[in-house]
């Protein structure tokens, strides 16, 4: 029931030693206080706060920061860690972006957010960047398999559990949970579709279901920050697939109807699912934070790589899905010759969706070296699914007009 305990750590305002001996002291509470209660979470992680540091002026900071997060991280028993970065500011972009790429190749252990929008604004000239950030990346290996561990957001705000779109704020050590409410969606969805129930019906039944879990995970959360003095930022209930063949979010859609995802209909019952898990939230009281919606990581989810392989889906559609659902366009697979104008147009628009629609989302996306459009994926790893590259759709024809920071007029005046 509980995917991981995301830890915010104060890297840059606390004492390396000092927030050791706390990560260990709280990786023991939560130990005892999970397996009592029957919750015990598949991976521990830690987030930081974005570095204010110049790259230019600080050259090598960036790799002090991780190398010293790697103590962190044993001390905690957290197997990954996400360093975010915030791409608004133009002097030293390059040079912490070039930094960070050479971490993240030697790395395995490192995530990278990649913050091109707040939730007023957008940083074209940051979407720009992080679209080259991760063609150029792409190429540094024959599958493009490193852009696994490089998410792109937009309006994500802090204490969000999911990698790698989460980030730390603030000087005090904290967490956030994000749980696997999956498993009970498909039991719901199969028993409605096998006991003919109306819609509503499921919805109410999942609802309650989700209430029931989250009022759980919620008095964990709360008694974990009482007994570590960590601050509790909420948990995440979001449909998010697991790859094990079973754990897939496209089979509980394709239970209540559209089939296979992508067909029209599945923008209505991504919106019952995410209407669920919000309401659900709000009947037990729980504190949320994150994307608390339904989640379409295409090749961590069997489910979506069958239906893309039938050419159900598009960035387009899931653009549109985009809208009433959870990340955003997440693992994706694009050829390697996608145009970085293009990628960055892609950024731009489920931005604006973000920002428009006063929600979280995200863009990550494998652009695949040596892989035409509808040849296939060969990442063979037991924690994705292969698949068919995606189409990115038709180039655009011009520049565009940009500021290098774009508000609507609302927020200019």
């Amino acid at each position: 029931m509980i995917r991981s305990i995301t830890i915010g750590v104060p890297v840059f305002s606390a004492a390396p030693a000092e927030l050791a001996t706390r990560l260990a002291a709280f990786r023991k509470q939560a130990q005892a206080l999970t397996d009592a209660a029957g919750l015990v979470p598949r991976t521990l992680r830690l987030t930081l706060p974005p570095p204010t540091l110049d790259a230019e002026a600080s050259p090598g900071m960036l790799r002090s920061v991780v190398d010293s997060t790697h103590a962190l991280a044993e001390a905690a028993g957290a197997r990954w860690f996400c360093l975010p970065l915030n791409l608004f500011e133009p002097r030293g972009r390059a040079a912490l972006l070039e930094e960070a790429q050479a971490l993240v190749l030697r790395d395995p252990a490192l995530f990278l957010n990649l913050m091109v929008a707040d939730a007023t604004t957008i940083g074209m000239d940051a979407a720009e960047a992080a679209a080259r950030f991760v063609l150029k990346l792409s190429r540094r290996s024959a599958n493009g398999i490193d852009n696994f561990r490089v998410g792109l957001s937009a309006a994500c705000p802090a204490g969000l559990p999911f990698f790698p779109f989460s980030r730390h704020e603030g000087e005090q050590l904290a967490f956030s949970i994000a749980m696997e409410t999956t498993p009970v969606a498909l039991e719901l969805a199969r028993a409605a579709r096998r006991e003919g129930w109306a819609l509503s019906q499921f919805q109410d039944r999942l609802i309650a279901a989700f209430a029931r879990d989250m009022a759980r995970i919620d008095t964990l959360g709360r008694e974990l920050a009482a007994a570590t003095g960590f601050d509790y930022r909420g948990l995440d209930g979001s449909l998010a697939p697991f790859p094990d063949g079973e754990t897939s979010v496209a089979k509980v859609v394709e239970l209540l109807g559209p089939s296979p995802v992508g067909a029209h209909g599945s923008v209505f019952i991504t919106s019952v699912l995410t209407e669920a898990i919000k309401t659900g939230a709000a009947r037990a009281g729980a504190r949320t934070v994150g994307f608390n919606g339904v989640m379409y990581s295409v090749l961590e989810d069997n489910g979506l790589t069958d239906a893309n392989n039938l050419r159900s889906l598009s960035l387009e559609k899931l653009a549109l899905l985009s809208t009433v659902c959870g990340c955003g366009i997440d693992m994706v697979p694009v050829p390697g010759t996608m145009f970085a104008e293009d990628l960055t147009g892609l950024v731009l628009d489920i931005a604006t969706l973000a920002v428009r629609l006063k929600k979280p989302l995200g863009v990550r996306v494998l652009p695949v070296p040596n892989k035409a459009v509808n040849e296939y994926t060969e990442l063979n790893l037991d924690f994705l699914c292969d698949s068919r590259v995606m189409d990115p759709g038709i180039s655009a024809s011009k520049p565009m007009l940009r500021d290098a920071l774009w508000r609507y007029a609302a927020e200019r005046t």
